[in-house]
């Protein structure tokens, strides 16, 4: 019997392992509390903007954005609007690498021409990989993807790209790009 100020309560006496018994569902209850807790903590924090993430401020985001509409802008050419999809690609690159790419324009429209095809893509993911003062480097995956003369579009290629981006004048602009192999 124990006894509290004016109260007296009564605990049965245990048996030799009902003590063991009660200790381990009682440590089990406080272990799931404590894990609902440490979910609910972590559901918040996930959602709350107040939150630390790894979001990317606006400078780095327009980066990114701007790779992955270059991505779209250099592998869409549509032999109705060729020209002006053209003049899209060239206007997202530095003056130097439009100069470098200009040339290739006469033998890309005989190519779709010949194959009568229209070509396009899809940017599936993107992410920044550094950025140092108004240069930066994003990765791009793309599907290139082909719509023949008949209407059929299949995808003819998944592509990892490495764009380095340069801010010029509030714009950012492709300076290069490589190919990334999975492997």
């Amino acid at each position: 019997m124990i006894t509290t100020d004016a109260t007296e309560v009564s605990v049965p006496p245990l048996s030799p392992g009902a003590s063991t018994t009660r200790v381990v569902k009682i440590l089990a209850i406080l272990v799931a509390a404590l894990v609902v807790a440490a979910a609910t903590v972590a559901v918040w924090r996930l959602g709350s903007t107040d939150a630390p993430t790894m979001r990317l401020s606006k400078s780095e985001q327009s980066a990114v954005d701007a790779a992955k509409q270059e991505v779209i802008n250099i592998q869409t050419f549509r032999l109705k609007s060729f020209d002006a999809d053209f003049g899209n690609a060239v206007a997202g690159m530095t003056p130097a690498l439009a100069t470098q790419f200009t040339p290739r324009k006469k033998d890309l429209l005989a190519g779709l021409q010949k194959l009568k095809q229209d070509n396009t893509a899809n940017v599936s993911g993107a992410g920044l990989v550094a950025m140092k003062g108004n240069t930066a480097t994003v990765l791009v995956a793309a599907d290139s993807l082909r719509t023949d003369s008949a209407g059929k579009t299949t995808t003819f290629a998944v592509n990892r790209f490495s764009l380095s981006m340069e801010l010029m004048n509030g714009k950012w602009l492709m300076s290069n790009i490589e190919s990334v192999s999975l492997s």
